[in-house]
């Protein structure tokens, strides 16, 4: 078992990262033998770049408003709100123009690989 407390582990600046426009935060938390999950943080208007992973990735908004999109639009998302995106789907995420930060919680397959696509 690990735990991470609250006022433990890194917040790291990931802003100018390939994959994400505008200012952006990540925090890991514990790995598991199979999972890697991390807090990340947008500042009003950032977001990832349109991308897709090699396997299915969860979120969960811990914090504000955001988007979600796909080629096939795209969703406003909220404190509580949950997304599974399946593996080789190609999407975005972020606070987008919202006007708001958001937050969310993402959970994937350790070893998976993120393509950015634009």
């Amino acid at each position: 078992m690990q735990i991470l407390k609250a006022n433990e582990g890194e917040t790291v600046e990931r802003t100018g990262a390939p994959i994400f426009e505008g200012q952006v935060h990540g925090r890991s938390l514990p790995e598991s033998e199979h999972l890697n999950a991390a807090i990340v943080s947008f500042a009003a208007g950032a977001r990832t770049k349109m991308h897709r992973h090699t396997s299915d990735q969860l979120l969960y908004i811990v914090s504000g408003i955001g988007k979600v999109g796909d080629r096939d639009g795209e969703h406003i998302v909220s404190v509580g709100d949950s997304i599974v995106i399946p593996a080789n789907t190609d999407h975005w995420h972020g606070a987008g123009d919202t006007g708001s930060p958001m937050s969310h919680l993402t959970v994937q397959q350790k070893g998976s690989e993120t393509t950015v696509l634009d």
